[in-house]
């Protein structure tokens, strides 16, 4: 019989790491897995680079190791059989026919958008910061997802809610129940929330069946508070992740005129771009889940209570699976097949992002665009990262040429 392997200590105190997970995030986590495969930074917090382990991780979501319902300001895991884990999944389940809708017939209003802003772009003298300008684009198709149609307020409060939001997430303020509400980034942050959520029931209210991932759930048995925590689940993820997805593309591209040629005209081309730039910088550089029980998972043994962090922005760094993973190699992509713990940009599992396909179609379509109506993108590589809850390059700047 096999004896269960332990994770690896760091031997930090709790303060020490703190600071040095701060000063550098990603060179911290990069660095984890030099000291073992599974390494426990504090009393319960995992990181996990395992494949094994990772892959049990993903397989056993919901089971195993459980995972918040996207209350985004405080956090609450739920089980198989628990009530809210099932009101869950049952909506989630029906929201994919609204995404799977949108990625069928297309979204009309979103390439015309799109052509106005490339065109704005082009037109610019000088470089130009397309995060912005991407984030309102990723916004306002959310919207449309989420609504059915065009919605100011949806917007509105979306862009209230993203600010409050990073700043309780990168500032470590979020607290359970009452104490929340002493702490005053994290009381506005809540009244925005719920505001954006007050907005979403009243439109569930005025068109149920009307479109949209709101209108889908709106009549059927999913309870009033899931729909609304859903759908500003939608908003937040398909406004932030996609289109920092999309900056790390044009700035990969800039860097890289070769690949233009080539993914102007093939496919396969820009799909391996693509590929190669969610494997370099996934906007979703971390994922956590919560160790049901005591147990030995993947020969690893872990508590009830451990928080198992993993990093796509390291696993996908395996120089194994990924020879000179530093390097912007497109070409890679050809015949290669990753295992769900060694590439997962949008996760894997039961948890895996709704609108994964989705978003992979709109990636594809700004390529396409940008390259038929642009000869020539160029501009500096960015030299640092954004990293709170989402991967996004900072300071970039890029000049589209007509």
């Amino acid at each position: 019989m096999s004896v269960a392997l332990r994770p690896a200590e760091t031997g930090m105190s709790w303060r020490t790491f703190t600071r040095a997970y701060n000063a550098d995030r990603l060179g911290f986590l990069n660095a984890l897995p030099a000291i073992g495969p599974v390494v426990r930074m504090g009393a319960n917090l995992v990181f996990v680079s395992d494949p094994a382990l990772i892959e049990a991780v993903f397989r056993g979501t919901n089971t195993d190791f459980q995972m918040t319902l996207n209350r985004r300001l405080e956090a609450v895991a739920a089980g198989r059989g628990d009530a809210a884990l099932e009101a869950w999944m049952s909506a989630r389940r029906r929201a994919t026919s609204a995404v799977h809708r949108t990625a069928t017939d297309g979204d009309a209003t979103g390439q015309v958008e799109l052509s106005h802003q490339i065109d704005a772009w082009t037109a610019a003298a000088a470089p130009v910061s397309v995060v912005e300008d991407l984030t309102r684009l990723n916004l306002r198709a959310s919207v449309r997802l989420v609504a059915g149609g065009p919605d100011p307020g949806l917007e509105t409060g979306t862009l209230a809610l993203l600010p409050r939001l990073i700043a309780v997430v990168d500032d470590g303020t979020r607290l359970p129940g009452p104490f929340a509400m002493l702490v005053r980034r994290h009381r506005h942050a809540r009244r925005d929330d719920q505001a954006l959520r007050d907005h979403v029931l009243a439109l569930a209210d005025s068109a149920p069946g009307s479109g949209g991932i709101v209108g889908e759930l709106a009549g059927t048995e999913v309870d009033r508070a899931t729909i609304a925590n859903l759908a500003v689940a939608m908003l937040l993820a398909g406004t932030l992740v996609p289109a920092a997805a999309g900056a790390w593309i044009l700035a990969l591209l800039a860097a890289n005129p070769t690949w233009q040629d080539r993914s102007r005209a093939d496919p396969e081309a820009r799909t391996s771009v693509i590929n190669e730039a969610l494997r370099l910088y996934p906007p979703t550089w971390l994922i956590s889940r919560t160790v049901a029980a005591d147990g030995v998972y993947a020969g690893w043994s872990l508590r009830a209570g451990d928080e198992v962090v993993i990093s796509p922005y390291v696993s996908q760094r395996d120089p194994v699976v990924f020879p000179e993973p530093e390097r912007f190699a497109p070409e890679r992509w050809a015949g290669l097949r990753p295992g769900i713990a060694q590439y997962f940009p949008f996760g894997a599992g039961a948890r895996r992002c709704v609108a994964a396909e989705l978003s992979l179609r709109r990636l594809d379509e700004l390529v396409q665009q940008v390259l038929r109506r642009a000869t020539r993108l160029s501009g500096g590589f960015p030299r640092s990262m954004s990293t709170t809850s989402t991967l996004f390059p900072a300071d970039l700047r890029v000049r589209f040429a007509d």
